[in-house]
């Protein structure tokens, strides 16, 4: 096991498939217990995550955990445009995350996405059984063609604000399938990438015996999960996966324009992998 106080955090580029990638390495404080590979939401979600995620992964670092906080290729610091990406490299961004960070700490990362980092997360597992056994969800997108639709209606919207020509969701992925990338928010979306969100679902994927912990947000406590994540989960418990969940209040944070807190989500998420805190080094 790695020893070492609490250290600088470190920003840093990998070479991925496509690009450099840029990383924010926090380190674990004494003896390293285990590591996470932090997979972000899509677009203005990652950016209004972010100040909560920080303030995660220095509580994780404090708990003796290594956390990789990941800019996929195209998105944030890391090179490209949203434009030139896809869906395939992302997930090459993540094997070379997962390389970095196995080499660096010798020990398996959790994967922790949040948002569509979570489907994202959910079918890096499915695609290497075995290698990824234990996954954190962080209000985890569970069918990517209705975030989709979802994201795609931020463009109806601003047509109509616009006393512009409108275009429909099903205009727009006709468009997709022409191979056209769509403007939406001051985002360029590509065609494959749009595409390869369309057709993920996380109840088709087989996790097989891998753990879970799901954090959702419910509108008070003891308020069930949502019917479409309930059906979610138990396709999942059905072929053997192991999903705990965690059910939190709190603003929903990935919408919202300022900055708010989630001190329930982030006492739940601690608790997860709570031990003796390290002091940081002055």
């Amino acid at each position: 096991m790695l020893r070492h106080p609490m250290s600088t955090i470190t920003p840093q580029f990998i070479k991925s498939a496509a690009g450099q990638v840029f990383t924010l390495y926090f380190p674990a404080c004494g003896e390293t217990r285990g590591a996470l590979i932090y997979l972000p939401p899509f677009t203005e979600e990652m950016n209004r995550c972010r100040a909560l995620v920080n303030s995660q992964a220095r509580g994780l670092a404090a708990s003796g955990y290594a956390v990789l906080l990941l800019d996929y290729f195209g998105t944030g610091d890391s090179a490209g445009e949203l434009k030139d990406a896809t869906w395939d490299i992302w997930h090459a961004d993540i094997d070379a995350a997962t390389a970095w960070l196995e080499h660096r700490t010798g020990m398996p990362p959790i994967l922790w996405g949040c948002r569509l980092g979570a489907l994202l997360a959910a079918e890096a597992a499915s695609r290497s059984p075995g290698r990824f056994n234990h996954l954190l969800f962080w209000q985890p997108v569970i069918d990517g063609k209705l975030f989709l639709t979802q994201f795609l209606r931020l463009r109806v919207a601003a047509l109509m604000d616009k006393g512009l020509p409108p275009e429909t969701t099903e205009q727009m992925r006709a468009r997709f399938s022409a191979g056209e990338s769509v403007a939406v928010s001051g985002y360029e979306l590509p065609a494959a990438l749009a595409i390869a969100i369309d057709q993920a679902r996380l109840a088709d994927l087989n996790l097989g015996q891998a753990r879970i912990d799901w954090l959702e947000n419910i509108a008070e406590p003891g308020k069930p999960l949502p019917p479409g994540s309930q059906k979610a989960i138990n396709a999942l418990l059905a072929q053997g996966t192991h999903v705990n969940i965690h059910p939190f209040t709190a603003p929903p944070i990935w919408q919202l324009h300022e900055r708010d807190k989630a001190p329930d989500m982030i006492a739940r998420t601690s608790a997860l992998f709570s031990s003796q805190q390290c002091q940081s080094a002055s």
